[in-house]
């Protein structure tokens, strides 16, 4: 189920991405790797105050998790810590 879940993600991310290429949006494009960038460093950063402060709750740092960023940008950062912290439980 997870692994469906993952390719429908990825997907969704691929096809807005095309979507944008051909109509000629490069600032969405620009948009989605800015997000995907600022997100991927709130990653970095929370997880190494997170382990600093004692909690066990890590995202990590993989393809789904910076496509989520980019392409939800501050709800799909929150969404994955809700999940972490949802799993952890």
């Amino acid at each position: 189920m997870d692994k469906i879940i993952l390719a429908i993600i990825i997907a969704a991310c691929l096809i807005f991405i095309g979507a944008c290429i051909v109509r000629k949006r490069s600032d969405i494009v620009i948009d989605f790797f800015l997000r995907a960038f600022v997100g991927t460093a709130g990653i970095y950063l929370l997880d190494f105050l997170l382990s600093i402060s004692g909690y066990q709750i890590a995202v990590g740092v993989n393809v789904f998790t910076v496509l989520s960023n980019g392409l939800l940008g501050l709800p799909g950062f929150i969404l994955l810590y809700g999940l972490a912290l949802y799993y952890s439980l």
